[in-house]
């Protein structure tokens, strides 16, 4: 996929998606986000107290090689707190964060679903014909990849946003996907979801060779 040719047709198709689904069949960010208590001692926050599902350890491994560091993830339902990240979230102790991140449940679908059936994105952009679902993946691939770049110790929301998408293709193929289709969700997200969040994950440096782009070229999306 690295010929300029294929970037140009598949951005193409993107824009076409864009104007087919609508922002209201996104499913990265949902109605309620996740809450933090912030009245916790940072002894108690910093790791998980519950036993780990067997997705949750898949996910605990996906994030750990995102994170560069043995991490952990958990599917938590909502409580009491301080609004933060819709998504999921990683808690802080000034610049040092915990050693797991908490999705929401819904975001833990969504990556169940995608496990189970991991391809088909690139065929669905290049033909303009992705639906919800394949939405919804790119979406949750993201969090996921998100919340793993803050467990590296990131944490200005714009500069992880941007990280976290870049990071899609990898994590798309630790689920099982190709490399054009985990390239593929990465563009969806790029394009379709991007541009619709709110300011503090945006930047302008986010773009092909732009000071963000890790690869320097885009790759990411090729």
């Amino acid at each position: 996929m690295g010929s300029v040719g294929r970037v140009q047709q598949v951005g193409g198709a993107l824009v076409i998606v864009a104007a087919m689904v609508g922002l209201n069949s996104l499913g990265n960010h949902g109605p309620q986000p996740l809450r933090v208590d912030h009245t916790k001692a940072w002894s108690y926050v910093r790791t998980p107290h519950s036993t780990a599902s067997g997705l949750e350890r898949r996910l605990g491994e996906i994030a750990s090689f995102v994170a560069r560091r043995p991490v952990q993830v958990r599917c938590e339902d909502f409580f009491e707190g301080k609004l933060v990240e819709p998504g999921g979230v990683v808690q802080f102790n000034g610049e040092r964060p915990a050693d797991f991140a908490r999705l929401r449940p819904d975001v833990c679908s969504a990556l169940v679903h995608f496990a189970r059936a991991p391809g088909g994105a690139y065929a669905c952009v290049v033909a303009a014909t992705c639906g919800p679902d394949t939405l919804r993946s790119a979406g949750a691939l993201t969090v996921l990849a998100h919340e793993s770049v803050h467990l590296r110790g990131l944490r200005d929301e714009a500069v992880v946003q941007c990280y976290a998408m870049q990071q899609v293709p990898a994590v798309a193929r630790l689920f099982g996907a190709s490399t054009e289709d985990g390239r593929a969700l990465a563009a969806l997200e790029y394009a379709v979801a991007y541009p619709h969040m709110p300011s503090a994950y945006r930047s302008a440096a986010c773009h092909l060779g732009g000071s963000l782009d890790v690869s320097g070229n885009g790759g990411w999306l090729r």
